[in-house]
């Protein structure tokens, strides 16, 4: 088989039509026309042909999840649920998952620790949220332990205390029923909260 005509795309500048033996046969993009080192009177097999269109399919899934990266961060579960939820092949989708954790594009870790940072500092939020969200997103509990060791939420239950229910007399019944729901609801550990509401009831009968 030959390569008889090499056209760039009228609707695609980017991008070649390629014709074997007088026929279209496939499109390229001009990178892997180049990559290939593809021009008009060359020989071409079906091997080299199923390579070149298994690299272009390759390439055109690792675009779209750079793409999906741009937006932010995703952990790899997440890149794989959502590639395969698009329709790619499962075997192509391994392949560029692997050169991107390869390459640190993708990094559970990284991807947990940004999560643990954004619900410490901007949107606090207690450990058995974090354990759960990123169980769902497909973080090891080795990863998600190491990271929360280095949180102290009990200073977070107590700033939240502060910051969000000053409105709230936390010594009258209903107004602490209404903060113990909203500690809950932010996913503090819930023992950890009943002993921080407690100590406050015991610190104020002392006075």
């Amino acid at each position: 088989m030959k390569i008889t005509k090499i056209e760039t795309q009228k609707k695609n500048s980017d991008r070649c039509s390629i014709f074997i033996d007088g026929k279209f046969k496939f499109g390229l993009t001009k990178e892997l026309v180049i990559t290939y080192g593809l021009y008009e009177g060359i020989e071409i097999t079906d091997h080299q042909i199923n390579e070149i269109l298994h690299q272009a399919e390759k390439n055109k899934i690792m675009n779209r999840a750079l793409k999906i990266l741009y937006y932010r961060q995703r952990s790899v579960k997440e890149m794989r649920d959502r590639l395969k939820h698009i329709g790619y092949d499962d075997l192509l989708i391994d392949e560029v998952i692997d050169e991107l954790i390869s390459e640190r594009t993708l990094d559970d870790e990284r991807f947990a620790t940004a999560f643990v940072n954004d619900h410490t500092s901007i949107k606090p939020k207690g450990n058995r949220f974090i354990i759960s969200e990123l169980t769902k997103k497909g973080i090891t509990k080795e990863i998600i332990l190491r990271l929360l060791d280095k949180r102290d939420e009990e200073r977070l239950i107590k700033e939240y205390i502060e910051k969000k229910a000053r409105h709230l007399n936390i010594y009258d019944r209903k107004d602490r029923q209404r903060l113990l729901r909203r500690l809950l609801n932010h996913g503090f550990t819930s023992n950890l909260v009943f002993d921080i509401i407690k100590e406050m009831d015991i610190t104020r009968a002392d006075l």
